[in-house]
């Protein structure tokens, strides 16, 4: 893709593409998208990105051929894609439309009327609208950007956890129980909370201060039955007249003092993000444990020490593995964040962000301008991808579908083995980051790239921190070593070593998903939610039922991945094969004993 066309449609495409996933917080991968451009290299570019990410293409039906009422009722439309010629026929039909008397309308808000309009609607209830993408130009958005709209968005668009819901306030029938809820703090989890409370429960949410959207969590703490533990005002160095260190000092301590009131609050069941209330409470607020029955874990990075803390029999509650769920771990961990990760890094990397006026829902324009001579765009550029579990495989995936070239970085063979088989180099640290214009850490790992890591990569290299936990990135030993960092532009820093070389940080080496953008969207965090629920009910029905899961780490069942799988697949115009009757224990089709071999065969 070298030719300067191919680069600017390369550039129309992707800006498309994160126009649509940031216009509703939406997913991308399993979207009913329509495309309504012309012939061309554009249309070619954007149908085999769109396909690489697992949309699904529909025709101009909406159904992929097929046109009965039934169909069309069941398979909405999500995304809609358009140039300057379908703009203009939809615009010029929606005025043919319109009553011999009606005042002119807008041309914009008219070619979107028409083209959600023309476009099929589900007959699901609260089913969010198509989002309407111009390549070139953006996407209208459809939602409001105070925090309450969005919040509002994000309840429209989980019917999985709603079902789930209506499940746990049939269980607790009126009984309520005390649910504190760690999690990043954004529209989705506050929508999350308020459902929770609106289901029994008396919630209190926690969230660090660079994990929290304070005007959600404002939001959030007028809703009634929910008490937040997570700062309602910004944070901001500058306005606070102190420096960086200062300002992360104080987090620090506003952090550490809100997850220890919430702890104090009593809860008695937690829904947990990386352990931290968890372990919190095992080390250093005993007392919590007076009261806490069980919990649930989401991360990857917090079941690895409960694990540990279960094998030294340290751990003296019972904690339900959500992360573990399949319908967490290959949808939230793979999918989700690999999208909503190399979308933030492209948006925080696309030097005309502020030009074309991109911001996030807080306002906050994405873009920053590149040093140097690096030009903009993921396609073409050179990936290296350190971890291959699901996030990782979820990165490399979403950033090869862009155009990018990925290497991994992976201690397990056998998962090296499987990113060459998905199309991907697999390497050496020492090769990899070498030649890298981005590396993304999606280990979990503490000090995943170290010094010695960051003295191999060359200058102007971009490092980004997927899913991520605190010190992923060892920026202690740059300091450490000599190295200093200043603010650049919108979510990036740049550090520079003694030597004069600089690399540029996002987000602080803090998750880009969520601290440079608006976390995974929404479709995901459905069936995240929902597993969740999951977890909680069967902790609840387990108590109730006089039979309390021992102290360790649970897997959820089967059958709750599958209740959960249902739901989101009826939601999207899906469906599944329902299990035969009398199914045998270990799959297999005939009793274990016949074989081939037998006699009288």
């Amino acid at each position: 893709m070298s030719a300067p066309g191919d680069r600017a449609a390369a550039l129309d495409v992707e800006r498309a593409i994160r126009d649509a996933a940031r216009a509703g917080n939406r997913l991308l991968a399993g979207a009913r998208v329509q495309l309504r451009l012309a012939p061309g290299r554009r249309r070619e570019l954007l149908a085999g990105a769109l396909a690489r990410m697992g949309a699904r293409i529909l025709d101009a039906h909406g159904t992929g051929g097929r046109d009965d009422a039934a169909v069309r009722a069941r398979t909405g439309i999500d995304v809609v894609f358009v140039d300057a010629a379908a703009e203009a026929e939809m615009a010029a039909e929606a005025s043919a439309a319109a009553p011999d008397d009606a005042a002119a309308p807008d041309d914009e808000a008219s070619a979107d009327d028409a083209l959600a309009a023309s476009a099929v609607a589900t007959d699901a209830p609260g089913a969010l609208p198509p989002t309407i993408v111009r390549v070139p130009g953006g996407a209208r958005p459809l939602r409001g950007a105070d925090a309450r709209a969005r919040i509002d968005w994000a309840s429209r668009g989980m019917p999985a956890t709603a079902g789930l819901l209506a499940a746990l306030r049939e269980e607790l029938g009126g009984r309520g129980i005390r649910l504190g809820v760690s999690l990043v703090l954004e529209p989705k989890t506050a929508a999350f909370a308020a459902a929770l409370a609106r289901a029994g429960c008396e919630v209190a949410v926690f969230s660090a201060v660079s994990e929290t959207d304070p005007e959600v969590a404002a939001a959030l703490a007028a809703e009634p039955g929910v008490v937040v533990f997570a700062p309602t005002e910004p944070v901001d160095a500058a306005a606070a007249g102190v420096d960086a260190a200062d300002l992360a000092a104080d987090a620090s301590a506003v952090d550490a003092a809100h997850a220890a009131a919430i702890l104090d609050w009593a809860p008695e069941y937690l829904i947990d993000d990386g352990a931290h209330l968890i372990r919190l409470a095992h080390t250093e607020r005993p007392s919590a444990l007076a009261t806490l029955r069980g919990a649930s874990e989401e991360t990857t990075s917090g079941v690895r020490p409960l694990r540990e803390a279960a094998e030294t029999g340290a751990l003296r509650v019972p904690v339900i593995a959500a992360n573990d769920a399949r319908t967490k771990s290959d949808f939230d961990n793979l999918i989700g964040t690999g999208q909503s990760c190399v979308l933030a890094i492209a948006d925080c990397l696309d030097p005309a962000g502020d030009a074309r006026g991109e911001a996030g829902p807080d306002g906050d324009a994405r873009g920053t301008d590149p040093p140097g001579d690096a030009r903009p765009g993921i396609a073409g550029t050179r990936w290296a991808v350190i971890g291959y579990g699901p996030v990782g495989i979820g990165v490399a995936r979403f950033a090869a579908a862009l155009g990018a070239e990925v290497t991994v970085v992976e201690r397990d063979p056998v998962r090296a083995l499987s990113a060459l088989h998905d199309g991907h180099e697999a390497t050496t640290a020492d090769a990899a980051l070498a030649r890298a214009d981005v590396v993304v850490s999606a280990t979990g790992v503490w000090h995943t790239i170290d010094a010695a890591g960051f003295a191999r990569l060359r200058s102007g290299t971009a490092v980004a921190v997927a899913g991520g936990i605190d010190d992923e990135l060892a920026l202690d030993e740059l300091r450490d070593a000599g190295w200093r960092s200043r603010p650049s532009t919108g979510r990036i820093a740049e550090w520079t070593a003694p030597d004069g070389r600089s690399v540029r940080i996002l987000a602080d080496g803090g998750g880009v998903n969520y601290t440079a953008a608006e976390g995974n969207p929404i479709e995901v965090m459905d069936l995240s939610f929902a597993t969740q629920v999951s977890a909680l009910l069967r902790l609840v029905r387990a108590d109730a039922a006089g039979r309390p899961l021992p102290a360790g780490v649970h897997a959820l069942d089967r059958a709750d991945e599958e209740r959960v799988a249902r739901a989101a697949l009826a939601a999207h115009g899906g469906g599944a094969e329902a299990s035969p009757d009398g199914a045998r224990p270990g799959g297999a089709a005939q009793e274990w004993t016949v074989h081939r071999y037998r006699r009288g065969n």
